[in-house]
């Protein structure tokens, strides 16, 4: 929603002649202050909005004296570089170094990658794989056959590409468990060295933190920050979809919602059994109670399902067997299904009990399945 300016104040061009010389040189030090922050750190939103306080202040050089006029820029100025600098501090944070690195790091479509924070690269070839960290950190069991070492110093971060069609359980140095969906990456350090835990995830992933009061655990999406009190929550937050969303299991979470916003950013603490949605383009945060089964059933191979739409099932599907599905009628994706789908069972079979409870039929060719309405005419 858009700041509305004060009535009183209507936003204007500022004209350099109608300012004092004290007024100008401190009008251009904004500006170069302005320009010394990065443009990507200030959404173009709020850059507007800090510069429109400024403007305001100036304004009201007509209306009151020229020390008030002073004092209220000088505020203002003090404001935007208390601002500009916490943001520029609050982005070199683990979560965006985090973020760059998921983002620079390119998965395979055939195995799961692990990426070694000296850059080692080790594939895993089963459809569910493990891995658990062993010491410090130090040391990697692989599906309990292989062992891999690796130097651990400071802070060092290694990362978990899980291709469609594949999926991952990882327990990490600290004995937190993450079950990784299809589809997803998972940013983590060999060993949390810092008094915070903190994770980043691109895709779903299911959490089983292991508790320890003074060190907090912290996961971290594009859109969402999750502050974690020992506890057991799903995340889900892939680049395709237009929302993130959190379902607590049990304990307690903390999440912030747009949270590389300033002024914008949303927080909200959950109880076990809630939902919370959080939908970037309209900038909305939903809360509210739910099955959570139908949200974390697929953690063990299946999906249990109450009135779902039929497009989000078949989105769901398309990533955990890695293949293609459409629909030929769009409106076919409100449909609802209800029941329970063994994922452990051919994409075939899935389909067969899809198609029956939602009255429609499918095509396929090799890796792609068309459903659409039955052309049987009785």
């Amino acid at each position: 929603m858009k700041r509305k300016l004060p009535k009183k104040v209507q936003r204007q061009d500022i004209k350099p002649e109608e300012l004092s010389e004290e007024d100008r040189k401190t009008a251009d030090t904004t500006r170069q202050l302005m320009q010394h922050i990065r443009h990507e750190t200030l959404p173009p939103s709020e850059r507007e909005y800090i510069w429109t306080q400024v403007e305001e202040s100036i304004q009201q050089k007509k209306q009151i004296r020229m020390n008030r006029l002073w004092y209220s820029i000088a505020a203002t100025v003090t404001l935007l570089l208390l601002a500009g600098l916490g943001y520029l501090n609050f982005r070199k944070d683990s979560g965006t170094v985090m973020r760059q690195l998921a983002s620079n790091t390119v998965g395979d479509p055939e195995n799961t990658k692990l990426v070694l924070a000296d850059q080692r690269t080790i594939n895993l070839e089963r459809q569910n794989s493990s891995l658990v960290y062993e010491g410090n950190g130090n040391r990697i069991q692989i599906d309990s056959a292989t062992a891999v070492d690796q130097e651990v110093a400071g802070q060092e971060f290694n990362t978990l590409i899980v291709p469609y069609g594949k999926r991952s359980v990882i327990t990490l140095s600290d004995g937190t468990k993450i079950w990784v969906n299809s589809g997803s990456k998972l940013v983590y350090p060999a060993h949390f060295d810092s008094k915070q835990r903190e994770v980043y995830v691109e895709g779903q992933a299911y959490f089983a933190v292991s508790h320890a009061a003074d060190h907090p655990f912290f996961v971290h999406t594009k859109n969402m920050k999750v502050q974690v009190f020992g506890t057991e929550f799903d995340v889900s937050a892939y680049a395709d979809d237009q929302q993130t969303s959190t379902v607590l299991v049990k304990g307690s979470i903390e999440l912030t919602a747009n949270q590389q916003s300033i002024f914008k950013a949303q927080k909200r603490k959950l109880e076990p059994g809630m939902r919370a949605v959080y939908v970037a383009g309209k900038g909305s945060l939903e809360v509210k109670q739910v099955n959570v089964g139908e949200y974390i059933s697929w953690k063990n191979g299946y999906l249990a399902l109450t009135r779902a739409p039929l497009a989000g099932i078949l989105k769901k599907l398309a990533r955990y067997y890695d293949v293609d599905i459409q629909l030929t009628e769009m409106e076919s994706g409100s449909r609802t299904f209800s029941g329970t789908l063994d994922l452990q069972e051919d994409i075939t079979k899935v389909l067969d009990i899809v198609a029956a409870g939602t009255s429609l039929t499918y095509q396929q060719s090799e890796r792609r399945f068309v459903l659409g309405k039955s052309t049987i005419t009785k």
